[in-house]
């Protein structure tokens, strides 16, 4: 067993889009958080050699989340119904939209991907 499989936090990963480190913390079962991406065949296909492909929350996609959760803050929660003069309507028709892609089912890594 690799020194990695016995960690609970992985550090300084770095982002293959924006370049940023950071580290990850496991969920219990060493699962890999579905706000990050990993791949280590994309890596590999990648870079011809055995590497780690990582994507941040921000670069990830799990951006959908962290504005959904500013569309609350500053606009409401969505109404009952939809109202197409309604300004809070228009809004989450803004977010659907930008963001339809990401309701697709979530898939979770472990440490055995790795």
């Amino acid at each position: 067993m690799t020194d990695i499989m016995t960690k609970k936090v992985l550090k300084d990963r770095v982002c293959a889009v924006c370049g940023r480190k950071f580290d990850v913390d496991l969920k219990e079962g060493k699962v890999i958080p579905e706000k990050y991406f990993f791949s280590d065949t994309l890596g590999t296909s990648l870079t011809g050699s055995k590497t780690e492909y990582w994507e941040c929350e921000n670069c990830s996609g799990y951006i959908a989340e962290r504005v959904k959760e500013w569309m609350i803050k500053y606009w409401g929660e969505r109404c009952l119904s939809f109202n197409d003069e309604c300004a809070c309507c228009k809004a989450w028709t803004c977010y659907d939209y930008l963001f339809e892609e990401f309701n697709a089912a979530e898939k979770s890594h472990t440490l055995d991907d790795i």
